[in-house]
């Protein structure tokens, strides 16, 4: 358990004490006053995640047995305090890969041209449907997610089209093994 998950569990034994008024107000101060203890905006939101996932868990599990005491309520209240914090971060917050997992230019370039040529190709093997040219041009707009994540969406896009039988599953391995030509690496931590 790394320290962010460490903070969340005792924050989180914290959060709803009883015997205090946990309304809006109360919730939404404690938790924005425990976030300037992170400096990062990724730290704030793998917390906020911990906390809104036990909020939601202790809630169904109280509900089990609950005959109306108000414990619902208070973590519903709680989990609309945290969603706001995470869709106030959210905004600001931009993913950042690691140095070593960033495209270069001519990589982007390369499977720029590669992501035209496969929907070239695809067009005049008579495959011109819309959803094929909007997820290969989709791919081209996330460049930025680094290559681990930007192999892990092109697998689920063209499962996705496999699944949807729009395009057959040869075709679709073709696409993958040619546009993972010469990033074995990225493909392998996928994998």
């Amino acid at each position: 358990m790394n320290i962010v998950e460490k903070e969340a569990e005792r924050f989180y034994r914290r959060l709803y004490k009883n015997g205090k008024v946990n309304n809006l107000e109360n919730l939404k101060d404690h938790i924005t006053t425990k976030l300037y203890d992170f400096n990062r905006d990724r730290d704030k939101l793998d917390f906020l995640k911990i906390i809104r996932q036990k909020s939601i868990e202790d809630k169904e599990e109280h509900m089990k047995t609950c005959s109306g005491c108000g414990y619902g309520e208070e973590r519903d209240i709680g989990i609309f305090a945290i969603d706001q914090e995470i869709d106030d971060i959210n905004r600001f917050y931009t993913y950042e890969p690691k140095a070593e997992d960033e495209f270069s230019s001519e990589q982007e370039s390369e499977l720029h041209n590669k992501l035209n040529d496969i929907l070239e190709k695809l067009e005049k093997q008579g495959f011109g449907q819309q959803i094929i040219f909007e997820e290969i041009e989709d791919l081209k707009n996330h460049f930025n997610l680094g290559k681990k994540n930007w192999f892990q969406l092109l697998k689920g896009k063209v499962v996705d089209l496999t699944l949807k039988k729009v395009l057959d599953k040869t075709i679709v391995q073709e696409i993958y093994n040619s546009l993972s030509e010469g990033f074995e690496q990225a493909v392998k931590m996928i994998e």
